[in-house]
């Protein structure tokens, strides 16, 4: 494990010298032979956060009762996440959006007559048990027989810790280049030089199995388990 570690942290360290002094200078005395090559690392994750909306809709002919009805199926969301073991303070509810509909005319023309008081709050679920909130994403939709009209939205999945994984991603990525250069020097009877340059390519933090890449990176919420991959370009002389 300690020469994984010692790899790695060699890895970053000679990205690190790349990135900031730049490519290095060509041999006065002429070009010299080089090995380009890309590395890659890869490795799964689980979630550790989870933000999970839903949307409770009322409609009445007046706002007074429409208000009453949202403060009634606001409470019932309440006590349902509570009884599921979700904290006060990993639920917290939106502001009142209000929309007045008007009648129309027979040809469908608006009037200035309103005909019913649309109300809109949204609740929102953060909370690092994903594992709940994927229950509760799945069953909290049983208010609807209770009278609620409830929008429930696929929860979002996070990795907190991204920032630093991403670090050990690309020492990985890097030693793994420079085994491959290493291995290619080997089989051409030469050795390896100096590192010319490096950089990364993007990051792909996809659903477990999944094949999906895209040039921008992939960053998947969607699910619990995920796996990331890193690639970095490198350049060797040969010697």
């Amino acid at each position: 494990m300690s020469s994984v570690k010692g790899t790695v942290v060699a890895g970053v360290f000679a990205l690190a010298a790349v990135f900031l002094f730049g490519t290095v200078a060509k041999d006065v005395r002429g070009p010299r032979r080089a090995v380009t090559v890309k590395g890659f690392a890869q490795k799964r994750i689980e979630s550790d956060y989870a933000i999970w909306n839903a949307n409770v809709v009322v409609r009445s002919a007046t706002m007074e009762d429409a208000y009453q009805r949202i403060e009634r199926d606001i409470g019932k969301i309440r006590d349902s996440l509570a009884k599921d073991g979700v904290k006060p303070e990993e639920t917290s509810a939106s502001a009142v959006s209000i929309n007045a509909r008007y009648k129309q005319t027979m040809s469908g023309m608006a009037t200035n007559e309103i005909e019913l008081f649309e109300l809109m709050q949204t609740v929102t679920v953060k909370s690092p048990d994903v594992k709940l909130v994927e229950k509760i994403a799945k069953s909290v939709t049983f208010l609807i027989r209770d009278g609620v009209e409830l929008q429930s939205w696929e929860p979002a999945f996070h990795y907190t810790k991204l920032d630093d994984l991403k670090i050990e991603m690309l020492g990985g990525a890097a030693a793994d280049a420079k085994n491959r250069c290493e291995e290619i020097a080997e089989k051409s009877g030469a050795k390896l030089g100096r590192l010319a340059s490096a950089s990364q390519g993007v990051f792909q933090i996809t659903p477990v199995y999944s094949s999906e890449i895209s040039g921008e990176g992939w960053l998947d919420t969607s699910s619990i388990e995920k796996t990331i991959r890193a690639v970095v370009t490198v350049s060797y002389e040969l010697k």
